[in-house]
Parts: structure tokens; sequence; C-alpha cells
């Protein structure tokens, strides 16, 4: 439901990936195998956004039946990926093994006009712009979904203006951000939801 600057009441914090900036150092265990990090991360997170990149390097023979019930997964899909040789694989993945567990697209907007048709009505189409905190939501979704980018852990001023940016901005009382941070960036972010109530 699209409501027009309602009140934000929840973010739920998840990762652009199984393993963004430093997480393969400061979140899994040294010694935990590769093909342990999706169970490892379930245990604290509830949603992933998987790249399109991944598909490139190894998400097509990934496990997913290691994720438990009610983990929900988002998709990136950009151009590139619609128009790489293994679209169809990964087409082929997403209806016949993902789907059930699909919550949401996270498309570029200028890769809309190119995703299956069925696929607007069968999953909810978040659109985003470069360089956009949150993407635009279809009138379906649970939630907005949101973006952060940094190589590095945020100031003081710049966790305020993420959060009032939340605030002003959101279409929906709950988001989920998906970051691409190093892992001390959570920290942060949890912190400043105890202090925003959200």
């Amino acid at each position: 439901m699209t409501v027009a600057n309602p009140r934000l009441t929840s973010v739920t914090l998840a990762a652009y990936g199984w393993m963004p900036k430093d997480w393969a150092q400061r979140f899994y265990p040294e010694d935990l195998p590769s093909n342990w990090q999706m169970v490892y991360y379930s245990n604290d997170f509830n949603e992933v956004l998987v790249p399109a990149s991944a598909w490139e390097s190894g998400a097509l023979v990934a496990d997913w039946s290691v994720l438990p019930a009610g983990f929900e997964l988002y998709l990136e899909i950009t151009t590139a990926l619609l128009e790489s040789a293994h679209w169809a694989q990964v087409c082929e993945c997403i209806e016949q093994t993902l789907a059930m567990q699909i919550s949401g697209l996270w498309v570029d907007a200028s890769a809309q006009h190119q995703l299956p048709a069925a696929w607007g009505q069968r999953f909810a189409v978040h659109l985003a712009t470069a360089d956009t905190l949150l993407a635009t939501m279809p009138v379906n979704a649970n939630a907005q979904l949101g973006l952060l980018r940094t190589d590095q852990g945020l100031t003081p001023a710049a966790l305020r203006t993420l959060f009032e940016a939340l605030q002003a901005k959101t279409a929906h009382k709950d988001v989920v951000l998906f970051l691409d941070t190093p892992y001390a960036v959570v920290g942060q972010i949890q912190l400043m939801r105890q202090v925003y109530g959200v």
C-alpha cells in the first residue's frame, strides 16, 4: 500500500549479497566454509538482496534449500544481467527454484521494459535509479526497499541525515534497508534505530 509520507515505524537491515565490503573478516567466523555462509547469514538476518553480479560467481549452483522457511530473497535485475549470456539460466532458476522465496525485485529503471511480462504481476517490482536511497515501490509491496552504499563507516551527521531522509521520503511505514557497507555500519544503524524508535 502506498501512503503519502506515512510515519516510519520500522527499518529492517539486510545485506547486499552475502559478503559486502569487510563482512568476510568481521561477520563470518574465519574457519566457516563458503558454502555455509547463507545459513550463517540467515541466523542474524531475514532478507538478502542478491546482486545481479552474483549469478556470474555461482548463485546458479547455490543450494537455496538451506535457507530457512520464511527467509526472503530480493533479486537485483540490471540491463547487463538481462543481456548476459547466462540470462536464460538465471530466468529458469528464478522461475523453477526461487519463485516462492522471492519477496521482490530491485530493478534498474532502465531495465524495466526488458523484464518478462508476467513478472510484473508475479513479483513486487521496485524501480531504482542511480544514486537513490529508496526505490519506487509497487502498490503490492510489504515494505519500501532502500540500498545504502558506502566504503566507510558513517559519521553521526551522516547517520542523522540518513534517518531524516528515510522519514521524509518513504512511501511506506516499513523499510528494508540493504547494506553494501562495512559491517560496522550495521551497529551504527542499529543504534540509530533505537534513537529514532524504529
